[in-house]
């Protein structure tokens, strides 16, 4: 597909009044808990920090991430999401329409994250420009939250389904998923990696195991499937599963 064309197909696709930013609700969860554990762990907290969540939605993982700075902002292109977010502004939240594929990055921030959001921006040469841009913006010895999709997690989930029978999984029309080493070669030019966590546990519960068990109602088991990952999350690191959450320090 032409690159124009994908792009304006994912801009029309965020802004369509019944998408939803991810359908899982479970994993979801598993997302912003992950961010925040991590924010906790490696940022330095405290009474003046500034935050920006890139490609923030509908601001419903933003609101949580913001109560750990004293100032946030959510930046995202689509109207649609940003009609929605507005309902969750704050006097420590705000939300702004950004477009990062022909602006840069108003101001600059102690932590930023991005989830699920460059893949949305076409292919490798724009999703990398933009990678830059944020980059820029963060302040020296600031912080990276970046949760993006990545091939190798993505088709290593599909081998396992192979192995038991289940049809391959698609990406979706609207993603372009990163490849992951190139993706580290980059952000290595300003960042220094501080922590990657993936989310092996659930993928393989949920896409392996549930649908081989029981079929069309696999996603009746997503709850208890999250809190077994939860509890007892034994194939962190085996890389099984698009998402994997990169922290990473400016240096």
């Amino acid at each position: 597909m032409d690159i124009n064309n994908k792009l304006q197909l994912t801009k029309e696709h965020w802004e369509t009044s019944q998408v939803e930013s991810l359908k899982d609700v479970n994993l979801r969860s598993i997302e912003i808990n992950s961010i925040i554990a991590s924010l906790k762990a490696h940022a330095n907290i405290s009474s003046d920090m500034m935050l920006a969540d890139f490609g923030c939605g509908d601001g419903f993982d933003t609101q949580y991430f913001s109560k750990y700075a004293s100032e946030s902002v959510g930046f995202d292109y689509s109207h649609e999401m940003l009609s929605r977010a507005s309902q969750r502004q704050s006097d420590k939240l705000i939300f702004q329409h950004l477009d990062l594929l022909s602006e840069d990055v108003p101001g600059t921030y102690d932590a930023v994250i991005s989830k699920r959001f460059i893949i949305n921006l076409g292919e490798w040469s724009i999703q990398s420009e933009c990678i830059n841009k944020i980059a820029k913006a963060v302040l020296p010895g600031g912080f990276f939250f970046m949760l993006e999709c990545y091939k190798q997690g993505f088709d290593n989930l599909n081998s396992h389904r192979n192995k038991v029978g289940l049809p391959l999984l698609a990406e979706p029309y609207h993603n372009t998923y990163l490849d992951y080493d190139e993706t580290l070669e980059l952000l290595s030019e300003d960042f220094s990696v501080i922590e990657v966590i993936d989310f092996s546990t659930y993928f393989y519960l949920t896409r392996c195991l549930s649908p081989y068990i029981a079929g069309e109602k696999a996603f009746d088991l997503d709850e208890k499937m999250r809190l077994f990952s939860e509890s007892d999350d034994i194939l962190q690191g085996s890389r099984i599963g698009p998402q994997t959450l990169i922290c990473l320090r400016k240096k």
